[in-house]
């Protein structure tokens, strides 16, 4: 009796995985499944090294659409010979953070920014994060947070050394941050430098994150957030070295539009810097169609895909020609993203049937639309495995246990990612 797929999902262990699974085909996979085609992934890290490279700045690798052990290496380009290297991570959750210890043990990671802004929950298992990685990076943007550091530090941290802060500044996307002009900046920069707080953390830099360049229609649109991302930083280092003329201070800017423009900017005068400028970024290894939105990179570039599989046909509904088509794969799988590219996923494999969009998602149900009304899209045969691009591969991965990783359509490597929080 063949093992079922079931049955790996709550131990996720990868030797038993690898041993089911390795040598073979996407055809024979199960679905839904998340894949990672591997060279693909890795020639967009090593891309994404010689664009910050070209910036004169240190990279800061986001790990969290992938959340695994072998995804870091290749974004830290480990076991190569490359110049292009870093040893900088960020991370979005703790498990991420604990996952990748192994690289830390062995010398490799040496800086791990946590880029949620800090909560009291969590301070003590933060503490004990510190201990074990040479530098830890904590997020604040409210005064109370850094009160809430002092207190922990004066009551119950057994920490020899200061917490290491980023600010996070708000340069128009309104999700988390300060904005580098506001009065909240200024009593922030003044309680973190001139108050008690300055013998239990210090000022490491400024963290900008343009998450509205998403909506970039190009290249240019997307250099110009950039600039705005870098100003920004700029600006806020400014504000502090008012305070304090000695600072030493890191501005951390990026998204992944932002970032991918980089590769072919010609960068005009910055002016005086008031830090040393560094590059992060976190989609880029797989992309996605927010990403092929933007015109920054083309469907070549996007390495992970959904694997799912046709399951009705549902001929003439909604008036659309041929139909509508069920496949195993709702929001759950695929996530209920947007872009200017119509739809939650469209499906690139096979080809051969038209142009087919993921319309409609339910938690487990997913509605395939012909990509136009007068489009020569034919049925795609019931069990045919396809593969979808989502819109969102950073949320989409996220629903999976584990990844196949494949070269030339063969299992290759199984990766588990670190889920929770």
């Amino acid at each position: 009796m063949t093992t079922p797929p079931s049955s790996l999902t709550q131990s996720r262990n990868k030797y038993a995985l690898s041993k089911h699974y390795l040598g073979k085909k996407v055809e024979d996979l199960p679905t839904p499944s998340y894949l990672v085609e591997r060279s693909r992934f890795q020639r967009n890290c090593e891309k994404m090294l010689w664009s910050a490279r070209r910036l004169n700045a240190p990279f800061r690798a986001h790990i969290k659409t992938h959340k695994t052990l072998e995804g870091t290496s290749l974004q830290l380009r480990l076991n190569t010979d490359s110049e292009y290297k870093t040893d900088r991570i960020v991370i979005s959750t703790l498990p991420e953070g604990w996952g990748i210890l192994p690289l830390v043990k062995q010398g490799l990671i040496n800086d791990v920014h946590y880029s949620l802004p800090v909560v009291k929950s969590r301070l003590a298992e933060l503490e004990l994060y510190s201990f074990e990685v040479p530098h830890l990076r904590l997020m604040v943007d409210d005064i109370g947070q850094l009160e809430m550091l002092v207190r922990y530090s004066k009551e119950e941290s057994k920490l020899a050394t200061k917490w290491s802060v980023f600010i996070k500044i708000d340069m128009g996307t309104k999700r988390a941050g300060l904005t580098y002009d506001s009065q909240e900046l200024k009593e922030l920069l003044d309680q973190l430098l001139n108050s008690e707080a300055k013998d239990y953390a210090s000022l490491y830099g400024f963290y900008c994150h343009a998450g509205h360049s998403y909506g970039s229609a190009d290249k240019a649109e997307a250099t110009n957030f950039l600039l705005q991302e870098i100003e920004n930083a700029n600006n806020a280092a400014r504000v502090a070295k008012q305070i304090d003329g000695t600072l030493q201070l890191v501005l951390s800017v990026g998204a992944t539009p932002t970032a991918h423009a980089s590769a072919e900017w010609e960068a005009p005068d910055l002016g005086q810097l008031e830090g040393v400028l560094e590059l992060h970024a976190g989609n880029y290894p797989c992309c996605d169609l927010q990403q092929v939105a933007t015109n920054c990179v083309s469907l070549d570039d996007v390495s992970a895909h959904v694997l799912a599989e046709v399951v009705s046909h549902y001929p003439n509904r909604n008036n659309r020609n041929p139909g509508e088509q069920l496949i195993n794969a709702g929001v759950i799988a695929l996530a209920r993203e947007f872009s200017s590219i119509p739809g939650h996923g469209i499906v690139v494999d096979p080809s051969t049937y038209g142009d087919w969009i993921v319309g409609k998602l339910s938690q487990e149900h997913g509605i395939l639309f012909p990509f136009k009304e007068d489009s020569n899209c034919k049925f795609i045969p019931l069990g045919t495995k396809i593969k979808v691009v989502p819109q969102h591969n950073c949320i989409a991965a996220a629903a999976f246990p584990w990844y196949f990783v494949i070269e030339e359509d063969t299992v290759v490597d199984i990766w588990v990612p670190f889920h929770g929080w």
